[in-house]
Formats: structure tokens, sequence, C-alpha cells
């Protein structure tokens, strides 16, 4: 299924249970959607495919709050080692 399908159709079902929707909620729809979609070949038991988790343009953290965790990391990090 496309994921513009999978998306709608997920609007529809939840439309008066869960309105206004979040961005988490639409992340996690596409995460479900991705995992379901794609398979790692060759991984897991003989015959079994592994679902695989969707890349991080696709459905993750914006780029900014990446940025902004790496830097709050990086200012522990040399409180740290500064004490």
């Amino acid at each position: 299924m496309k994921l513009n399908r999978y998306i709608y159709k997920k609007l529809l079902e939840v439309e008066y249970e869960n309105f206004p929707w979040t961005e988490e909620d639409i992340n996690t729809w596409i995460t479900d959607w991705y995992m379901d979609t794609f398979q790692e070949i060759g991984l897991g038991k003989e015959g079994k495919a592994k679902s695989r988790a969707p890349p991080m343009w696709l459905a993750g953290k914006d780029w900014s709050i990446r940025e902004k965790e790496r830097l709050e990391r990086k200012k522990n990090e040399e409180e740290i080692r500064d004490s």
C-alpha cells in the first residue's frame, strides 16, 4: 500500500478518537507502514525477514531537534570533563 493511502486510511480510522492528530501520531503511522512494507533480507531466523526501521529523513526527529540534543550532550560532556 502506498504511504499516502495508508495515512489517509489512518486519518479516517482515528478521526473522532484522537483529534487533532499530533506530529508524533503521524510519525508513528509512517514507522508502522515502513516496517510492514520493507524488511531486511537475510536477518533473523532462516526464511523469516526482520522488519527494518525507517530512515531518519522519513520518520524521525527533525534535524533541528537532533542538533539541539547533540549540542546539549556536547555541553554536558564538557562540564563533566571540566569538573
